[in-house]
Parts: C-alpha cells; sequence; structure tokens
C-alpha cells in the first residue's frame, strides 16, 4: 500500500476529441509529451495515443531514444539545440531536430532531418526574424540535411485575445514566405488551439500540450477537457487531538476543537508542494477535509473532525474536477504544469 497516480487514459482520449473538435479539416496532430509527457508517463501515454496523434514532440534527444526504444514509429520533434554530443541520436533513433541558430547546420550529422524554429517574440530558443535571409543563403550549402517544416511559439497564446499573438503571426508568415511552401508549418499550441480560432494559426498541424491532461492554458477554464491525473494515497495513522493543540512542524495549525487527525504517508518528497500548507482539500470517501499543520517531507496531515476512520482508508489528493492541480497552483502561485511535472517517481503509476 502506497501513494499512486492513477492516470485515465478515457480521459486522454476525452481531450483528444476536445482538441479535434477545434481543428479544421486535415489538420495534424503533434502531441507534446515533453518532459515525462508533464509528469503522467512519457512511454505508456505515447503508446496510447500514437494511433490518434501524427507526431510527438520531447524536450530532449533522449527523449526520443526512449520512445524508439519503447517501439514508438511516429515522427518525433526534438525542441532543444543539437549539441555535437547528442548529434548522433538524430540519425540513429531517426528524430527531427529543430534548428534554433544558423550554427546548427554546422553540428547536424548528414542524413538529419530538421525543422526551424522562429523565434517571433518568445525570445527562447529559434532564429530571429533578422537572420533568416542569411538562413535562407546559408541551407543549400547543406545537402545532406533535410528540412521538412517550420514553426513558432505563442507566449501570450494562454490570454485570450492578446494583441501580440497576432503580432507574432503576422512575423512568422513574413519569414515563413522565405522558404519552400511545401515545408510543414506549425504555430498553435495549447493556447493557440483553445482561445485563437479566430486567428488563420492552425497551418498544416497543432501542438497541444497541457491540453492533452486536461488543463486549458493560462487562467481560462476550458470545461471540455478533463484532469486526467488522480493521486490515491491512504491513512497510515489516526488519533485523536485536544481542542488548542498544535499539530506538525511550528504548531502552525492549531485545533479549534476536539477531534480526530489522519496522517497520510506523502509529502513534499514525493512532489506534494509545502507551500500547500492549511490551504487545501483532501476526499475520503464522499466528503472533503482541510489539510492541516505542514507538510512535511513524507507525510500530510488532514482533519478528520468528528469523523473516525480506520487506518488503510483511502484518501485523494487530487481527484477528477473536483480536487485539481489548478487548485494547487492558485495556492502555490505556479501554473498546474509545474505541479504536475513535480510529482516523484515513488509515487507509482497506474494506468487505467
Amino acid at each position: 500500500m502506497n501513494t499512486k497516480a492513477i492516470i485515465h487514459l478515457s480521459k486522454l482520449d476525452h481531450n483528444l476529441n476536445a482538441i479535434d473538435r477545434r481543428l479544421k479539416p486535415g489538420v495534424r496532430r503533434m502531441a507534446v509529451v515533453k518532459d515525462d509527457a508533464y509528469g503522467h508517463g512519457l512511454i505508456p501515454l505515447s503508446k496510447h495515443i500514437q494511433q490518434r496523434v501524427e507526431w510527438l514532440c520531447v524536450a530532449h534527444a533522449l527523449e526520443g531514444k526512449q520512445l524508439r526504444e519503447a517501439g514508438i514509429t511516429i515522427p518525433i520533434l526534438v525542441f532543444e539545440a543539437p549539441l555535437e554530443e547528442t548529434a548522433s541520436l538524430y540519425t540513429d533513433f531517426n528524430l527531427t531536430a529543430t534548428l534554433n541558430e544558423i550554427d546548427t547546420l554546422k553540428v547536424l550529422l548528414p542524413g538529419s532531418e530538421y525543422q526551424i524554429n522562429i523565434d517571433t517574440g518568445m525570445h527562447r530558443l529559434g532564429v530571429l526574424p533578422g537572420a533568416v535571409s542569411k538562413l535562407v543563403e546559408e541551407i543549400p550549402k547543406y545537402e545532406n540535411l533535410t528540412c521538412t517544416g517550420i514553426y513558432t511559439h505563442y507566449f501570450k497564446a494562454d490570454d485570450p485575445g492578446n494583441p501580440e499573438v497576432k503580432q507574432q503571426l503576422e512575423l512568422f508568415k513574413a519569414a515563413r514566405a522565405q522558404f519552400p511552401s511545401e515545408w510543414m508549418t506549425h504555430t498553435a499550441n495549447t493556447g493557440g488551439i483553445f482561445h485563437y480560432g479566430n486567428l488563420d494559426l492552425q497551418f498544416d498541424a497543432v501542438r497541444p500540450g497541457v491540453c492533452l491532461y486536461g488543463f486549458g492554458a493560462g487562467e481560462v477554464d476550458v470545461p471540455d477537457l478533463e484532469p486526467i491525473m488522480d493521486i490515491k494515497s491512504f491513512l497510515m495513522q489516526v488519533k485523536p487531538v485536544r481542542k488548542g493543540e498544535p499539530v506538525s512542524y511550528g504548531g502552525k495549525w492549531i485545533a479549534s476543537e476536539d477531534g480526530f487527525i489522519g496522517i497520510i504517508p506523502t509529502g513534499y518528497s514525493d512532489g506534494i508542494p509545502r507551500i500547500l500548507t492549511n490551504s487545501i482539500k483532501l476526499k475520503i470517501g464522499e466528503k472533503l477535509y482541510d489539510q492541516v499543520g505542514v507538510i512535511s517531507m513524507d507525510y500530510t496531515i488532514v482533519f478528520l473532525g468528528s469523523d473516525q476512520y480506520p487506518i488503510g482508508t483511502e484518501v485523494y489528493l487530487l481527484k477528477g474536477k473536483e480536487l485539481t492541480a489548478t487548485d494547487w497552483a492558485k495556492v502555490a502561485h505556479t501554473i498546474p504544469y509545474e505541479i504536475t511535472t513535480s510529482i516523484r517517481e515513488r509515487v507509482k503509476k497506474i494506468y487505467l
């Protein structure tokens, strides 16, 4: 008996359907499964969706290697900049590299395939618009490399109606016009898919990321998305607490009445942020209870009031739309992405 992350593959299918409903005919899906599929499990999720998407996208070439070794055969785009020490992975495992600067052409090995990332305002990786003309001149010199696509990334697509998305789109179109028209083109991330259906930015493909896992981009809720991860633990010990008694480190919570507390064997070493202390709910049966006392490295405490449960009773920390990573993120002043990617490996994943 231990803490488990329950991954609902049927809800992943549900979210794919929500994405499909927003796509124009013929638009392909490049599922972003980087960083262990946002903490949900790179290999199991990729295997599950490989029949429903045309591409997978990963952060690092080593993730692409893992997918190939697991039997994944569909195209894989790697976002990171290729380095001399990783260049062989692209040819050895049939991975598509990203060209983020002109010098990448010198790094890639003969036979490599790549796509061009245009930095239209994110100011992270990517070729700046001012360098595009030079890149156009350089590409023909590398006949042993094959470019198959071009893309950009919107940095404010999580904000519906933000004018900078349209500005980025126009910058991208100007850069795109300088390259062969047959190259694959893609720009829309989760925000682009769900918040900017009014703009012509789907092109040949879209890159759904956090929406696969049940969350919209930014503060705007998308009702037809379902969080696919629940986190379930159990009561390891139940004990009485008296009114006025402190609980956990520093006595940050003091019982306001007599009752019972439950000790749950999971804490911040499992990825439950300490900053959530005294600010979230947990679910036992059909009832919600307050988490109390400082969340410690290995334990979280719940106040049960007058209810007394037997040892081993199931406790949900995350549960569907009732208890979500978004709820935690609001308390922690972060985003659900950080919550789900922080769940540690010792929390066993169960796929349903």
